[in-house]
C-alpha cells in the first residue's frame, strides 16, 4: 500500500470515527478482508450482531472514488451486502448497487444504526403505488395526483423534486398524505420537515397531530438536540444550523423543505446538502430568478438548478 493511500485510510479511519464507528472493534469494522476470489476489500462495515452491511473501497487522494465502482461492486457482490462507500480521504460517494445505477456524494459515512435501519426498510419495502393514499387527509384529485407522481419519480430513483402549489391548495395536507403512504409502504423512518418560521412549525406538529396521530412528530427549537425516538423532527434552518454536522448523512430518509424558494441556497444550504435523505421542496413560488443573482458560489448553483429548475419537473401546478 502506497504512502499515499495509507494516509487517506488514517483519515477515513478518523471520518468512521466521527460516526461513532469503534475502528478497533472487528465485530463492527474490518479491514482487508479476503474474499472468495482471493481480493481483498479495504474495510467492511457491520451492523451490531457483527453481520456485514456495506464495503468501503479506499483509494489515494489522487485518485476519483469513481473509478473503483466495479471493483467495489465485484467486493459487495461477494460478501452480499447491499451499500457500497468510495473514499479517498476527501471525497465520500454511497452506492445502493443493486438498485441504482450510479454512486452518490454523501458528507460523511453512515452512523452503524442508520445502515441498520436501511438494510432493515430495505428488506420490507413495498411497492409505493400500491399503498393507498388516506383520503381523508389529501382527498382532491390534484393532490392524489401530485402523491402519485412524486411516488412515480421516487420509484425511478428521482431524489430531488419539486411541488408547486398555490396557497390554499393543501401543500401541508399533502405531504403529509404522501409522508403516510411512504411510513405504510415501509420506505422511510425518518423525516426532517423545514419551514422557515418556528411558529409555522407549531402549526405543522398540530396538523401532524391531526391527520399523523400514529406517526410521532416534534418541535426541533434552537439549542436542542434530535429526538431519536420521534420520526418526524418538524423545525427551521435556522435551528438545524449548529447541529446538523453531528449526525451522520444517513439520518434522515426524507427532507421536505417547506417554501423552498427561501432557503436552499447560500448558508442554509449546507444543512440540505448534508442529508441523503430524498428531497422534495414545497413552493406557491418557483424559482424565476437569475442564478448568478441567487447563488453566490457554484455549488449553491448547481444545488438550486437541480432542486428548482427543471432536473426534477415540478410534479404539480395548480
Amino acid at each position: 500500500m502506497g504512502q499515499n493511500e495509507a494516509f487517506s485510510r488514517v483519515v477515513i479511519d478518523a471520518q468512521l470515527a466521527d460516526q461513532g464507528w469503534n475502528t478497533q472493534d472487528t465485530n463492527s469494522v474490518r479491514y482487508e478482508v479476503v474474499l472468495d476470489d482471493g481480493t481483498r476489500a479495504d474495510y467492511v462495515l457491520c451492523d451490531r450482531h457483527g453481520r456485514s452491511l456495506a464495503v468501503i473501497e479506499a483509494k489515494r487522494f489522487s485518485v476519483n472514488p469513481a473509478d473503483a465502482t466495479e471493483q467495489a461492486k465485484n467486493y459487495a457482490r461477494q460478501l452480499n451486502v447491499p451499500y457500497i462507500f468510495l473514499a479517498n480521504g476527501q471525497e465520500i460517494r454511497f452506492w445502493e448497487w443493486q438498485r441504482e445505477a450510479y454512486p452518490r456524494p454523501v458528507k460523511t459515512f453512515f452512523k452503524q444504526d442508520d445502515l441498520e435501519r436501511r438494510a432493515a426498510t430495505a428488506q420490507v419495502k413495498r411497492e409505493l403505488l400500491e399503498v393507498p393514499i388516506d383520503a381523508r387527509i389529501a382527498g382532491r384529485d390534484y393532490q392524489k395526483d401530485c402523491i402519485d407522481t412524486l411516488c412515480k419519480e421516487m420509484g425511478q430513483g428521482r431524489r430531488k423534486l419539486l411541488v408547486e402549489m398555490a396557497t390554499g391548495t393543501g401543500k401541508t395536507r399533502t405531504a403529509a398524505a404522501l409522508i403516510k403512504r411512504l411510513f405504510e409502504a415501509n420506505a422511510i423512518t425518518r423525516v426532517l420537515f423545514l419551514v422557515d418560521r418556528i411558529p409555522l412549525a407549531k402549526q405543522t406538529e398540530d396538523a401532524f397531530a391531526e391527520h399523523l396521530p400514529t406517526i410521532p412528530a416534534y418541535v426541533l427549537r434552537a439549542g436542542r438536540r434530535f429526538q431519536d425516538e420521534k420520526l418526524i423532527t418538524i423545525t427551521t434552518l435556522q435551528s438545524m444550523v449548529n447541529i446538523y454536522s453531528e449526525y451522520s448523512s444517513g439520518y434522515f430518509d426524507l427532507v421536505i423543505s417547506d417554501e423552498c424558494h427561501r432557503s436552499i441556497y447560500g448558508k442554509w444550504s449546507g444543512v440540505l446538502k448534508h442529508f441523503d435523505g430524498v428531497q422534495i421542496g414545497l413552493t406557491a413560488t418557483p424559482c424565476v430568478a437569475n442564478l448568478e443573482d441567487m447563488a453566490p458560489d457554484e455549488e449553491d448553483k448547481l444545488f438550486v438548478r437541480d432542486l428548482i429548475e427543471g432536473r426534477n419537473p415540478p410534479c404539480n401546478r395548480q
